[in-house]
C-alpha cells in the first residue's frame, strides 16, 4: 500500500517543473512579469542613421554651378542651384524641403562616407573630366528667409580622357571634417548633396555612396528583447522555454 502511494506521488511530481504544469510539447510561459523569455533592454549609447545616395549627373548639365537632386526623381542631379556654392554662403530657404537627402532627428555628425563613382559615355572625351561631390548642412526657417550652407564633406574626382570604365572611391577619410564631432549637424537641419563639373560637359556621372550619421550625445532607449527557444515537438521558434516531455524528466 505504501509503495503504491509512493509511485502515485512520484508520478504527480514529475508532471510539473517548478510548479508549472507540463504538456507534451513543453511548458508554456506565463505573461507579464513571470515571462522568462521576454524582458526590457535599456541602453544609453549614441544612435546611428544610414542614408544611401544614388546619383546620376548627365552631360546635358553644362554649367559649372553645383547641381542638386531633382525633387521629381531624386537620383537625377539635374537642378541647377544657380551658384557655385561655398561654405557659409546664403541660399534659398526652399533648399531643405526640396533637395535634402536627410533631416537630422537629433544633433549629430557624419561618422563615415563610403561609395564609388564612375563615368558613362566618357569614351569619346578628349580631355580629363573633373567632378566635385559636396555634402552640406542647412537649416530651414518658417517663412522665406535664406539660410547658410555649411560644408561637411567635399572630394574631387578626375577621370582621364577616353575613359569609360574607371571606378573611383568616394572616401570620407579624404576630408578631415568627416568623423569630427565639431562639425555638428543640428537637430532638424537638412543634409544636402551637390555635384559640379569643371571644363567641357562630356561624360555622364553615376555614383552611389552611403553616409553614416551618429548622434553627438548618447540616446536612451527601452526595447523589448526576446530570447526564444526551439520547441522540439514542432521544430519552430515559439515561447516554449523547454521540452519537458515525460521521457525527458528524471526517473
Amino acid at each position: 500500500m505504501m509503495m503504491t502511494l509512493f509511485f502515485k506521488k512520484y508520478n504527480m511530481a514529475r508532471r510539473n517543473i517548478t510548479g508549472r504544469n507540463t504538456r507534451a510539447n513543453g511548458t508554456r510561459l506565463n505573461s507579464g512579469l513571470n515571462t522568462i523569455s521576454t524582458f526590457n533592454l535599456a541602453t544609453n549609447v549614441p544612435m546611428q542613421f544610414c542614408e544611401t545616395v544614388v546619383m546620376r549627373f548627365a552631360n546635358s548639365s553644362t554649367s559649372s554651378n553645383d547641381y542638386l537632386a531633382n525633387y521629381n526623381h531624386t537620383s537625377q542631379f539635374s537642378i541647377n542651384s544657380q551658384a557655385v556654392i561655398t561654405n557659409g554662403s546664403s541660399q534659398n530657404n526652399n533648399f531643405v524641403p526640396r533637395y535634402s537627402q536627410f533631416i537630422a532627428p537629433a544633433d549629430c555628425y557624419i561618422k563615415s562616407i563610403n561609395g564609388f563613382i564612375n563615368t558613362a559615355g566618357g569614351g569619346s572625351c578628349r580631355t580629363n573630366q573633373t567632378f566635385t561631390i559636396s555634402v552640406w548642412s542647412k537649416p530651414a526657417t518658417i517663412g522665406t528667409a535664406n539660410t547658410v550652407m555649411t560644408l561637411l564633406f567635399s572630394q574631387d574626382f578626375v577621370f582621364g580622357a577616353s575613359n569609360n570604365s574607371n571606378v573611383l572611391a568616394i572616401d570620407g577619410s579624404t576630408d578631415s571634417k568627416v568623423g569630427d564631432k565639431l562639425h555638428k549637424i543640428l537637430a532638424k537641419e537638412g543634409v544636402i548633396v551637390s555635384i559640379k563639373r569643371e571644363g567641357d560637359a562630356c561624360a555622364h556621372i553615376q555614383a552611389t555612396f552611403t553616409m553614416i550619421f551618429e548622434t553627438i550625445e548618447n540616446q536612451s532607449t527601452l526595447e523589448e528583447f526576446n530570447l526564444n527557444t526551439v520547441s522540439v515537438a514542432n521544430n519552430r521558434f515559439d515561447d516554449t522555454i523547454s521540452n519537458p516531455n515525460r521521457f525527458n524528466l528524471p526517473k
